[in-house]
Parts: structure tokens; sequence; C-alpha cells
């Protein structure tokens, strides 16, 4: 509204101009958890992201995941692929219903999904193409025991951790055994 009469634009209008760069770093790093988020079932209920929420994603199960992501490929123009490297930095969680911090920084999901955009050709890269995606799933519980308080991880470092890359197809499941691993220990 302006001057009490509709404006000339819309949500949409919005929505479009700020998020149809997909393959940017920032972007695409919602664009994976909400991929994630639909490969488990989450927002069934609560169909808004929650900006500030201690994790990402939380199953109907109670499974909390944080959800990384990286590509070799940028939106903008590159000499080289990037290197593959996600951010595992220990954080003070929020509480969005107490609006208030916790007390020690920890990795708070249960379960970590790194997702690599693996496809490297600059003309046909696509984050909806689900096909393009890796997923690896490591617990939490892992990352503590192994990396303690590294901030960063290579995608070099999970493999030998023994996580492997999986589809869309098979990472609810991948997810739901990486979760039991974590209960069984």
């Amino acid at each position: 509204m302006f001057d009490s009469q509709p404006s000339s634009f819309t949500v949409l209008d919005f929505w479009v101009w700020v998020g149809s760069d997909i393959l940017n770093n920032a972007f695409r790093g919602k664009v994976t958890e909400f991929i994630v988020g639909q490969a488990v079932g989450a927002w069934t209920d609560t169909p808004v992201r929650v900006e500030w929420d201690a994790v990402d994603i939380r199953t109907p199960e109670g499974i909390t995941i944080e959800v990384k992501s990286a590509a070799y490929i940028q939106s903008w123009r590159q000499s080289q692929p990037s290197a593959i490297s996600f951010g595992v930095a220990k954080t003070i969680p929020w509480n969005p219903e107490t609006g208030e911090y916790g007390n020690i920084r920890v990795r708070s999901a249960d379960v970590y999904v790194f997702s690599v955009l693996s496809h490297r050709d600059y003309r046909t890269i696509n984050p909806l193409e689900l096909t393009q995606w890796e997923f690896y799933v490591v617990p939490t519980r892992t990352l503590d025991e192994v990396l303690g308080d590294q901030k960063t991880v290579r995608l070099s470092r999970l493999r030998d951790l023994g996580a492997a890359p999986v589809g869309f197809r098979q990472l609810r499941t991948a997810i739901l055994e990486a979760y039991g691993e974590r209960e069984r220990n």
C-alpha cells in the first residue's frame, strides 16, 4: 500500500527479484535445505522456514538436521572449479521460542547432511535438477569425536570418515540410518 492505494508490485515480484539466482552461495544453501526437507517430509505441519532456529530441519520423527552446501560451480565466472569444504563450527544455539541463547557452543543437530552440487558444466547447471546433487550424511557424534572444535571440513575428509555419496532418493534412508547409528552409540 502507498497512500491508501495498492502498490504496483507483489510479494511474487519481490521473490523473483531476491531469489532467482539459486546458484548463488547464500541462496543455494536455502535451496539445499528445501531439497533435504522434501526428502525427509519436513514442513508438513509448519511449511515456512524458521530463519533463526538452532537447526535447519526437523523431521516428523523428531530428527534434527544441519544442512551444509557446496558446489564446484558458482554463480560468478571462475578460472577453475571450487574446492569443496564445509563450515562445521560449533555455535551457541538460539531458541526462537524463548528468544534466548544457550550457554555452550555445540553442534545442535543429530545429523549433518553435506550437500554437493556436483555438476561441473556452467551452461547446464541447475540446482533444482536433483540428479546434479550428491549428499553425504554423517551423525553429529562422529563429527564431534573426530573433528572436535575444528571449524571446517573438506569433502575428502568426510569420505575418509566413511561418508559415501547418496542421491535424493536414498537421502531419507541415509539420514534415518545415521540417526540410528547415533542412537546405538
